[in-house]
């Protein structure tokens, strides 16, 4: 049997987020038109890391707006810029040239 999880996902109230950085000012924001794929090593408050992959949304200087699937729902959290990099995404053309 494969790992991974299983099975139904927890409810919102037991969901405990990774640890974040406040919401920056609305004016040092840049919101890209497109988001930009990223890996993010993310750390829970119990100390516990994980890399997720995830999207970068919108990013300051020092953060970025990090976004991704964790129990089968969307998270989003501000996180340091420095935990994430990019991440390229494989063509899903799938016809021959």
């Amino acid at each position: 049997m494969g790992t991974g999880w299983h099975g139904i996902p927890p409810s919102a109230d037991r969901f405990v987020a990774p640890v974040g950085l406040p919401k920056p000012a609305p004016g040092e924001v840049t919101e890209p038109l497109k988001a930009l794929p990223v890996w993010a090593e993310v750390t829970y408050a119990d100390g516990v890391g994980a890399t997720v992959k995830g999207f970068a949304m919108a990013w300051t200087s020092a953060a970025v707006l990090l976004q991704w699937v964790e129990y089968s729902r969307a998270r989003e959290t501000w996180v340091p810029a420095t935990v994430c990099r990019r991440r390229v995404l494989e063509s899903r053309n799938t016809r021959a040239a």
